[in-house]
């Protein structure tokens, strides 16, 4: 609960839910991202889920996440996210894996079906994910830890899951999608909650100023306002862990991992 007002808090639903529930609740709105960061420090298990609360888990969600976790470490894993109209929240809209990306002006989007993307794809086969598309996802608490967790100097959200893709594939395994494991998620038309411009700019910045090396000309191409860095912070911790990771360049991730990407540098 993130400092949530009386209409939005459902604390004590949760915890009626199981024993096993436990809620924790910030004094005072942090944002996302903080709240993922603080939520996960008042977690012990060896594997950390992040959820949204506007989801609906399908049957047997959680055990190919997991199978691929145990197979590799170092992965970040995502199920399919489906679709659950916010008009007709009883309805449940099933679709073909998709495939996460972003452009240059540093905004999530759909890039296309996995099977556009590689011909010889199969249903339901594991496939890679250039971009998390949110802040649903599953990966082991010891590399959330030694990866550098989020970056909690990022303020409310935004730029959080391109920062952590970057991150997964350039100093881990990568991410990677299961179809076997399905959430649905409403997508909703307006935010129940107050967002500022401002914070998603100074994510931007923090982002590229770590991952962009090279390529953060070709951002400011499309979005000028942020070569003004006066405001991004201190940022030499989280390149320090990109130091300490062996972390490879943002050539080897539009070489190796999302090469779409540079054929939109092209456009």
């Amino acid at each position: 609960d993130d400092g949530n007002d009386a209409n939005h808090s459902f604390a004590d639903d949760l915890v009626d839910l199981h024993p096993k529930v436990r809620v924790h609740r910030n004094s005072e709105r942090q944002g996302l991202i903080k709240a993922k960061v603080t939520g996960a420090s008042h977690t012990e298990s060896p594997v950390i889920i992040f959820m949204e609360p506007h989801c609906i888990a399908n049957r047997q969600w959680l055990e190919p996440l997991l199978e691929r976790l145990m197979d590799s470490p170092r992965r970040v894993v995502v199920p399919v996210i489906d679709i659950i109209p916010e008009d007709y929240t009883d309805l449940y809209e099933y679709v073909p894996g998709m495939y996460g990306g972003f452009g240059w002006d540093l905004e999530f989007k759909w890039a296309g079906t996995a099977q556009e993307r590689n011909a010889s794809y199969h249903t339901p086969d594991p496939f890679p994910m250039p971009c998390l598309s949110g802040g649903i996802l599953a990966l082991r608490r010891d590399w959330w830890e030694m990866s550098g967790e989020y970056d909690d100097e990022m303020q409310e959200w935004g730029s959080e899951h391109i920062e952590m893709s970057l991150r997964s594939w350039r100093c881990g395994a990568g991410v990677e999608a299961v179809p076997c494991s399905r959430i649905g998620h409403m997508f909703r038309k307006a935010r129940p909650y107050p967002f500022h411009g401002e914070a998603s700019n100074r994510n931007k910045k923090r982002l590229i100023s770590v991952w962009f090396e090279n390529y953060a000309d070709r951002v400011f191409e499309v979005e000028p306002h942020l070569r003004d860095m006066s405001d991004l912070g201190d940022v030499s911790a989280r390149i320090a862990i990109k130091e300490k990771l062996g972390c490879e360049s943002m050539d080897w991730y539009v070489q190796n991992v999302y090469p779409e990407l540079e054929k939109e540098k092209k456009q």
